[in-house]
């Protein structure tokens, strides 16, 4: 046999298995069995053979989620982060993409990228392919562990040396991340990735830093932490850091920054997180390297907000190995402190080896004064200098218009339709606003008839998207400063949108976070247009019931299933506010009946009980199903946390959940 035999059998053990995880055999057991053995012998490591339940791909929740590091770019930032904080550990920021693995009976199960931190792309097969990465380690209990895949840089220049000009690749980071997301894994047969662990869940979450890398090392996986620090001075943090930028030119992968974190679990508990990063963890970058170039024409981009972000379009550089043609100037205050005009020589760094932005004017070219435009360049209506900003005031402005749907559209997850397709849609008159894609009149065919058969998946997406959530609804307006957080906050507080739209402004700034600034943007957007009214006309069904999407044969599928003509979606009336739990904080761990851990949230949200990622001092319940781990256990007690079985819980609720 050759190598498309090993793919015929992949592709054939892959599909019986899916059939038979949906209860809908097509073989026998010993017919199933004979194909594993016919690969095996064939192919002995081959990925398919280890995958542990039904190989269903697309995207998967992270819980908890998986956040961003927050970021230093000096010393004295350090030293405010750490606070009082006695001991610490540091590491390698590696340059790579991260990755989220799940063990249980002591089998790598599944394997995910970070994605937007909720949700990311099933990456299981491709994980199997990594060599480093465990594939079975000496522990039964359900583990997450979560890392970096990286690619060597003598690996990168080999595989690029191999590639046609075209479609070389432009960083290590980059070839990584394009051979993680391959579909064809047998590609990374001749593509060399790793995996370095940062963090480990579900077990020891009593230990400090410097016993869970014990853990991780036994297992046999490399790991980022290197260096425990007990009452570093500001001396010992920053010869530490300088430690790490010369190690830095000699590795044979790349690093970033260095990654503190706080040693003990008690410390990082207290600190708790952020929307956006923990605050017991910190990277502290690696100065840019920047390079000089000529800005040869400044440019103007309006957003959903109407504030117009200036950029400046360069002669092109590379940097790190990336091309850079534009880079960011801010905002109009920046412009006019640096004095930046057309024609300057500018030093150009990545920010984070990430996003190109101008650092400063080197030397001075023929205009000695910046300009601004007068009038916006989308709209042609006058624009107004507002604070460090100048903003487009205008009610209709296309590319404002434009950011406002492209926003909408990225909270409620509507894929398939990039800025280019919404753009022909915008030209053409057919949609013009959020409302617009809720419309009778946008129809299937039309969709089809400017995008191409791609409209009938956008199409059942945007009908998907019709049944959403208070907190997605209210932060897919786009109003100013109401972002996921609040929207969330909002949710919880006032349960209802009329309640919200009712509310003045005291009972906002009550909120944690809400300035009297911010509550009034609040109360105007949801006030001062009828753009909601007409999102709620045109078919949007505010919920925070269960959903379900049902074949119409009453066959159930999945939430995330994509859905045809052939599917509907129901709202799970029996979901109603618990009296007793309601507002409560939820925090569930181990195995629940038949239930997923998104299920479950689902289920406990719409009864208006929080769900929490993690265990702190103002959990409420800690709820434990079958295989729990003991350390959950003890850390909820040892903080007075109530504990209860999923059947005392299930039993004390006003409806059971089934």
């Amino acid at each position: 046999m050759n190598q498309s035999d090993i793919l015929e059998l992949e592709r054939k053990i892959l599909y019986h298995k899916k059939r038979y995880y949906d209860g809908e055999p097509e073989i026998s057991d010993i017919q199933y069995d004979n194909l594993e053995k016919t690969l095996k012998k064939l192919d002995p490591e081959n990925p398919v053979l280890y995958l542990v339940g039904s190989p269903e791909g697309g995207k998967i929740e992270h819980i908890p989620r998986m956040l961003s590091s927050q970021k230093a770019n000096s010393l004295e930032e350090i030293i405010k982060w750490k606070k009082e904080i006695s001991s610490i550990s540091a590491g390698y920021k590696v340059d790579g993409l991260s990755l989220s693995l799940i063990y249980e009976n002591g089998k790598l199960i599944q394997a995910a990228t970070r994605g937007n931190g909720q949700t990311g792309d099933d990456v299981t097969l491709q994980a199997m392919k990594i060599k480093n990465i465990p594939k079975n380690i000496d522990i039964f209990e359900r583990v997450n562990v979560r890392g970096e895949v990286y690619m060597k840089i003598s690996e990168f220049k080999r595989v690029n040396g191999n590639l046609d000009e075209n479609e070389k690749y432009s960083s290590p980071r980059n070839l990584a991340t394009g051979s993680l997301k391959q579909k064809n894994i047998n590609m990374l047969d001749d593509r060399e990735l790793n995996f370095m662990a940062w963090q480990l869940l579900g077990y020891g979450e009593n230990f400090s830093i410097d016993e869970q890398i014990k853990s991780l090392r036994n297992w046999g996986f490399e790991i980022a932490d290197k260096d425990i620090l007990v009452n570093p001075n500001t001396e010992e943090l920053n010869s530490i850091f300088e430690k790490y930028v010369d190690e830095r030119e000699n590795l044979d992968f790349e690093i970033d920054g260095v990654i503190f974190k706080y040693l003990n679990f008690k410390d990082r508990d207290n600190a708790g997180e952020t929307d956006h990063h923990p605050r017991w963890s910190i990277a502290w970058k690696f100065q840019s390297k920047g390079e000089t170039t000529i800005i040869e024409d400044i440019t103007w981009q309006v957003g959903r907000t109407g504030v117009l972000t200036p950029v400046a379009e360069l002669r092109p550089i590379f940097i790190a190995g990336a091309k850079i043609q534009r880079a960011t100037l801010h905002n109009l205050n920046f412009i006019e402190t640096e004095n930046i005009a057309k024609g300057d020589k500018v030093s150009i760094v990545r920010a984070g080896d990430v996003i190109p932005k101008v650092l400063k004017v080197i030397e001075k070219g023929k205009n000695l004064k910046p300009s601004f435009p007068n009038i916006c360049p989308s709209c042609a209506n006058e624009t107004q200098k507002q604070a460090v900003e100048l903003v487009c005031n205008a009610d209709v402005c296309k590319d404002k218009n434009i950011q406002k749907i492209a926003y909408w559209i990225k909270i409620h997850d509507i894929k398939g339709l990039g800025l280019k397709s919404l753009q022909k849609l915008y030209d053409e008159g057919i949609v013009l606003n959020m409302e617009d894609l809720y419309d009778d009149k946008l129809s299937q065919e039309i969709l089809v008839s400017y995008l191409g058969k791609n409209g009938v998946k956008i199409k059942n997406e945007i009908e998907r998207s019709r049944y959403t959530d208070l907190s997605s609804f209210l932060t897919g307006l786009g109003i100013q400063n109401l972002g996921r957080s609040l929207g969330k906050q909002l949710s919880i507080r006032f349960k209802s949108l009329e309640a919200i739209k009712n509310s003045v402004l005291d009972d906002l700034i009550k909120i944690d976070g809400i300035s009297e600034l911010t509550a009034n943007y609040i109360l105007r957007g949801l006030n001062s247009s009828d753009q909601v009214e007409k999102l709620l006309e045109n078919g949007v069904v505010i919920s925070d019931k269960s959903l379900n999407i049902v074949k119409k044969n009453d066959k159930p599928i999945g939430l995330d299933a994509w859905f045809g003509e052939d599917f509907i979606v129901e709202i799970d009336e029996e979901q109603n506010v618990d009296p007793y739990y309601n507002e409560k904080r939820v925090y569930v761990t181990g195995t629940i009946q038949n239930l997923t851990k998104k299920q479950i949230k689902s289920k406990l949200e719409g009864r208006g009980i929080i769900w929490q990622d993690s265990i702190t001092k103002n959990l409420d319940y800690l709820i434990f199903g079958e295989k729990a781990g003991n350390s959950k256990l003890s850390n909820a007690e040892k903080k007075g946390v109530k504990i209860l079985s999923w059947t005392e819980f299930n039993d004390s609720l006003k409806e059971k959940i089934s």
